[in-house]
């Protein structure tokens, strides 16, 4: 009886074991699987995704401008002097016709004041003439003395008149035709007189005239409307005519000059639309126009300079000043495009990481027209694929990710 107890005992324990040697187990083997299923999803980096897509795009190209005011107008003087006052600096802007320096005008003045004396003094000696009106009053004695002298001759001739009083209408007749010789000559020496007081006249409003210009160039003016640089000139300063004082640059509107290559004016044309940045980061575009193409190349590097007309009317672009132009090269091309941080590794070289059921698949790629944001992508994409366009610095072939929810 005490031998069956103890087996029975020693049963129990035995089972007891058993029961918590295979309990402990499943606990450790679930344990085991949760770390498992913990440490797999810890491992799968998060990701964002796109939809390759064929569509409709610009394809475009771009080139380095620099920027060049579409007007520009040197500052100048017409007359020599000594700079009195002097109404700019460099920076301001200025309207067409504004008075910008004013020049001594003292003598000008001196001068302007004996020119109007003179030409006076030559009026005053130009008087009416009054030889013809002589020589009309000659000609009537004549004709008067010369119907008396023919009455005169028939009278005598019938015995009405006597030889003296014949004689004496002869007289009369000749001092008629002698006074009317001496009308005409006094007429002729009148009218070289006349002559020569009108030169000397024309001659004293001409000399008035240049002076009178001359004071007006004492005030130096702008030539255009703009903005003033290169101011040259202090108050005190003698300068001669011709001077360069400065400049006016009009940049309401502002040309980005451009180097195009023969092939590049398939594209290149006047009028085309262009875009203009002043960096690829810069988020700014200004619209621009193509306003001229040079009609040869340059011998030398077979280039051709190209202007683009853009608006500044908020004078934000200044002259001088570098950047990027894009035209449109073709409206309608069909192609597949990504977002630029999608795209790595480098030229002849490039990939992307496609999400392959959450894992990530290295793909080849050729690329074709690079902008500041998207690349074309011409081969080893399809409609379709889902493309991962963020981490992709730190991926690797055949990682697990994880799309994170848009």
């Amino acid at each position: 009886m005490l031998r069956r107890k103890r087996s029975l005992c020693i049963m129990i324990i035995l089972v007891a074991a058993c029961a918590i040697f295979a309990f402990k187990s499943i606990v450790l083997d679930g344990m085991k699987k949760e770390a498992s299923v913990v440490t797999t999803n810890m491992n799968k980096a998060t990701v964002k995704v796109i939809k390759a897509k064929t569509d409709t795009v610009a394809n475009s190209a771009s080139f380095n401008a620099s920027l060049e005011a579409s007007e520009e107008g040197t500052i100048s003087n017409k007359v020599g002097g000594k700079i009195v006052e002097v109404f700019f600096e460099d920076g301001q802007s200025v309207s067409s016709g504004q008075a910008l320096v004013k020049l001594d005008d003292t003598d000008i003045r001196n001068n302007i004041k004996s020119s109007e004396a003179q030409a006076q003094l030559n009026s005053s000696e130009s008087s009416a003439n009054s030889s013809q009106i002589g020589i009309s009053k000659q000609q009537t004695n004549l004709e008067s003395a010369q119907r008396n002298y023919d009455r005169m001759k028939a009278l005598y001739d019938q015995g009405a008149e006597s030889k003296v009083d014949l004689e004496n209408a002869e007289t009369q007749l000749k001092n008629a035709q002698t006074d009317l010789q001496t009308a005409q000559a006094n007429a002729q020496s009148s009218t070289l007189s006349a002559e020569a007081q009108r030169a000397n006249i024309q001659k004293s409003q001409t000399d008035l005239d240049t002076q009178r210009e001359s004071l007006q160039n004492t005030i130096i003016t702008a030539p255009i409307n703009g903005v003033i640089s290169g101011k040259n000139v202090t108050v005190g300063q003698y300068i001669s005519p011709g001077t360069v004082i400065g400049k006016v640059e009009n940049i309401s509107s502002i040309n980005a000059v451009i180097e195009a290559k023969d092939s590049d004016l398939s594209y290149i044309k006047l009028g085309a639309k262009a875009k203009f940045k002043l960096s690829s980061d810069d988020s700014e575009e200004y619209d621009g126009v193509i306003k001229s193409v040079d009609g040869a190349a340059d011998p030398t590097s077979r280039i051709f300079k190209c202007k683009i007309q853009i608006d500044n009317k908020d004078g934000k672009l200044k002259p001088g000043v570098f950047g990027k132009i894009k035209i449109i090269t073709d409206e309608n091309k069909k192609a597949i495009t990504l977002p630029l941080k999608a795209v790595g590794g480098s030229e002849g070289n490039y990939y992307v990481f496609i999400n392959n059921n959450g894992v990530a698949k290295k793909q080849n790629i050729t690329v074709g027209e690079i902008s500041e944001d998207t690349v074309e992508i011409k081969s080893g994409i399809k409609d379709g694929d889902s493309v991962i366009y963020t981490n992709v610095d730190t991926l690797q072939d055949g990682d697990a990710v994880k799309v994170a929810a848009e």
